[in-house]
């Protein structure tokens, strides 16, 4: 099978990309911006670079992100028509915003699959005390509008859970299918310099969000305290929300002058929280890999309270890290974690039962560290790339079988 992957960053399907060549289950390119092609196009296999235009500074501010999609759409069209010079394409696979496909649809006589994360972020949601500001609304439904358009025309849509997948209308189930990537992550030493004597409890997102749930970390940390002293919070993110509306809360009910530099800051000042090397939180927010995974490995436990979320990454770090994870019984997370067998859930608001589990593996966390040896060895079955490949496989060969029918 020859196959097409397209995202100007690599993204969810690099793994993918380097697996099946690497053990010759498929021989695959991969579509990128020129930027990232000269980055790793001695690292990566395969990869075919496309020209990203500069963005239009005028253009009309709703469609702003529309019209840089559909730019990137004829370069990308371009690109792939140089590669069909040189070899045969069996299915192409597009990542809905990172490569978008809007004119591969009826170009090339070839099955095209599109990955939607989540159709819009109305359906994905977002804490009602930080609403869409009108700008986000009115982009929102151009966001909506190309993502069910993508549904239509694709042969097949991946999107990464059963949760993502309700996101859409009953009406184009049949074509949206719920596979989550492929990892292909190692055990490493924990190198973050930890605290003599402490118990360290860790919350890792993206960004430092409501949405994520670092707010609700927040109280719930500061509940724990009231219980027990000898914990530290370290929480591992970016302040620059990407996903949700923090930041234009700041803008409209804070004059510049006063207003915090992110919602992480916000948060904390609220809170009465002060960082500090005698302080019981800790922010980190590395620049590498590595330095995350060191991170990761020398926490003894993770809350994990999202709020709102198709399937993220984070949580998939932890698992394959065999660390004990508390989660909000939300979104994705029950698709992921089940209750006392890999983890512990509860309801996202009720305070009570966090602080119980929390305080519960605190002060005997022996007694709980099976649920993060069945973390790992579960995420190794269900999500480690090896087995992942094949049901990729399965999704492409379904998709190039449409194509045929259709003729």
């Amino acid at each position: 099978m020859r196959i097409l992957f397209i995202h100007e960053g690599l993204g969810q399907f690099q793994t993918l990309h380097e697996y099946l060549n690497a053990e010759s289950l498929a021989h695959s390119w991969f579509l990128c911006s020129t930027s990232v092609y000269q980055a790793n196009k001695d690292r990566v296999p395969n990869l075919v670079p496309f020209q990203v235009p500069a963005e239009n500074a005028n253009t009309y501010f709703y469609t702003k992100n529309l019209e840089a999609r559909i730019q990137r759409s004829f370069l990308i069209k371009k690109s792939i028509s140089e590669l069909l010079a040189r070899t045969g394409i069996d299915v192409i696979v597009a990542h809905g915003s990172g490569g978008f496909p809007l004119q591969l649809f009826g170009e090339f006589d070839i099955p095209v699959i599109t990955y939607i994360e989540f159709p819009s972020f109305t359906h994905h949601g977002y804490d009602a005390k930080y609403p869409q500001p009108d700008y986000a609304s009115y982009r929102d439904k151009v966001f909506e509008m190309t993502s069910y358009h993508q549904v239509l025309k694709s042969e097949l849509v991946i999107v990464p859970s059963a949760y993502a997948k309700g996101m859409f209308p009953a009406c184009l189930h049949d074509k949206v299918i719920a596979q989550m990537e492929g990892f292909d992550i190692t055990r490493r030493p924990g190198t973050f310099a930890r605290k003599d004597g402490i118990f360290h409890v860790g919350f890792a997102a993206r960004d430092l969000s409501s949405a994520k749930g670092f707010e609700q970390f927040i109280l719930i940390a500061k509940e724990i305290l009231k219980k027990r002293q000898n914990v530290r919070f370290v929480f591992c993110g970016a302040p620059k929300v990407l996903y949700s509306y923090e930041d234009a809360f700041l803008q409209s009910h804070f004059e510049k002058e006063s207003r915090p530099e992110s919602f992480m800051k916000y948060v904390l000042e609220r809170e009465g929280i002060t960082l500090g090397e005698d302080s019981a939180f800790q922010h980190v927010d590395f620049a590498s890999y590595d330095q995350f995974a060191g991170y990761v490995e020398a926490m003894d436990l993770f809350l994990y309270p999202l709020q709102f979320g198709s399937a993220n990454w984070g949580l998939f770090e932890l698992l394959f890290r065999a660390k004990v994870v508390i989660g909000s019984d939300r979104c994705f997370v029950p698709e992921v974690i089940r209750h006392r067998y890999n983890g512990l859930l509860c309801k996202y608001d009720d305070m009570q039962t966090w602080v119980q589990y929390a305080t519960e593996v605190i002060d005997a966390p022996a007694d709980f560290r099976h649920l993060g040896e069945n973390a790992l060895h579960d995420a190794h079955e269900r999500f480690h790339i090896r087995n992942v490949a094949a049901s990729y496989l399965r999704i492409f060969d379904m998709a190039i079988g449409r194509r045929k029918l259709i003729g």
